[in-house]
Parts: C-alpha cells; structure tokens; sequence
C-alpha cells in the first residue's frame, strides 16, 4: 500500500502513516527498512499486518518533486548570476523558503563582495568568483532543503 508519513516521534521511535485508503496506521522505526530517518511528509510503500500497523516500510522516491527542484535551482542560478546580490536574497527566501533572518547574512556578504566591482581587475575576480560561489550555494539550497 501507498501512504504519506504523518509524524515520527525521534523519542519514542513511534509513528503515524496515512495509507492511501485514508487509513491511519502506526509504526516504528524497525519497520522502517530504508537508510533515510523517517521524516514527516515522506511518501512510503508499506504493508499491514494483523494488528492494522505498517510494516517492511520503503520510501517512494517523488520523481516530481525532484523535477521540481532541479528547475528550480536552475532558476536560482539565473536569478543569481543576473541579480548578483539581490538573486542571493530572492533564491533563498522565495524559492527556497529560507527565513529572511536566514537569508541576510549571505545576502550581505554577496553585497559588499559585488562593491568589488569598481576595482579593476582585482575587483572583477573578486565579484566574479563571488557570484560564482553564490550561485552554486544558493542551487544546491534549492535542491537541497534543509529539513
């Protein structure tokens, strides 16, 4: 059967998967047979015993989903490389829904690193490699939420 992960308790190593019957069934981290820690929201495979619990519980990997991400993260790179700066801050709060406390720091750091600019040569390198950089993290940041 197929189902949504609806909450996992890290103490009790205890719970709740939503089948797609839209019933509810519990289970426990021994029957979670995938490397990953079973998180909330994870789509699974699972079977039901006697006891209406999920067992022999694998995940379903979201092949949308991670379409989803990757044109993303490409729009994060454009947005960055053409938006320097402001891209950073764009990318990370709109796109990866990074806290805008979160997405200061970097956003301040890219700044001050494209003022580079106006010096010559040196300069260039320096807002070039920046944006560089910026771009790489703020894709992998799309494609990689922290969950």
């Amino acid at each position: 059967m197929l189902g949504r992960i609806l909450g996992f308790d890290s103490q009790t190593s205890n719970g709740t998967i939503s089948g797609d019957n839209g019933t509810r069934y519990k289970f426990s981290k021994e029957d979670f047979r995938d490397n990953n820690f079973p998180q909330k929201d994870m789509y699974v495979d699972f079977e039901i015993n006697n006891e209406k619990e999920a067992k022999n519980i694998y995940i379903v990997k979201d092949k949308i989903a991670e379409n989803t991400n990757i044109i993303l993260g490409l729009a994060a790179l454009a947005i960055t490389f053409f938006f320097a700066f402001i891209g950073t801050f764009i990318s990370r709060v709109v796109l990866a829904k990074e806290p805008v406390r979160n997405a200061i720091i970097p956003t301040v750091i890219h700044f001050i690193l494209t003022i580079l600019i106006f010096i010559p040569i040196i300069g260039w390198l320096i807002y070039f490699g920046s944006t560089l950089y910026y771009m790489i993290k703020n894709y992998q940041l799309v494609n990689n939420p922290k969950v």
